[in-house]
């Protein structure tokens, strides 16, 4: 993450059990997007499940800077899958869940599921493919690889969840990548989800 009026920070690679424990969570939620597309729940519980994970997201990174049997409790938990500069900023989980409610919550429902399949699938996929494929250049910054693979997968889930037809799919998924591509101070993962998004606004009917 880059502060505001600062300059990019050296960029130094997370270590794979790290990636691969942050990328899981990721996954893990893809069963809001998946569940709300197939009507299993509707906008009012994803928002709540969302906003109490906010919530306490929130309280931990207060308490974390506060308090040090939380910073210790947190680190002990929570330290190995933090990238470097989230041990004095916000992590991505705090970021991702501020950006899926924000979704949810404005955006009607087809651009809605599609921002949250593209913040958890889409972020995910750039992240693994990009470091299986380019892992020297991965250790600089993003990759052409993670962005296809971006494209890709953020594709997916306007196709089988809200049955958009492919061209927009893709153009959606570009939108996506696009969002996820620079370094700027206001992480990737908001920055997909806000992309995929609006995208998805202007390109679907509903």
């Amino acid at each position: 993450m880059i502060p505001p009026g600062g300059s990019a920070p050296p960029v130094h690679p997370t270590p794979w059990r790290a990636e691969l424990g942050r990328k899981g969570v990721h996954l893990a939620s893809v069963l809001f997007p998946v569940s709300w597309a197939l009507g299993w729940v509707d906008r009012t519980i994803i928002l709540a499940v969302l906003g109490a994970g906010l919530v306490i997201a929130v309280v931990l990174e207060v308490g974390r800077r506060r308090s040090g049997p939380i910073r210790r409790w947190f680190d002990a938990w929570f330290g190995w899958m933090l990238r470097a500069h989230e041990a004095t900023a916000l992590t991505g989980a705090t970021w991702i869940l501020a950006a899926m409610c924000l979704a949810a919550w404005l955006l009607p429902p087809a651009a809605a599921i599609t921002a949250l399949w593209a913040a958890v699938v889409g972020d995910a996929s750039a992240a693994l493919v990009g470091r299986t494929a380019a892992a020297r250049a991965a250790a600089q910054g993003k990759t052409w690889a993670g962005s296809v693979a971006c494209v890709v997968a953020s594709a997916l889930g306007p196709v089988l969840l809200v049955g958009a037809t492919l061209p927009t799919a893709l153009a959606i998924g570009a939108a996506a990548a696009l969002g996820e591509r620079p370094r700027h101070w206001i992480d990737d993962n908001a920055r997909v989800a806000a992309a995929a998004g609006l995208a998805a606004w202007l390109l679907l009917a509903r």
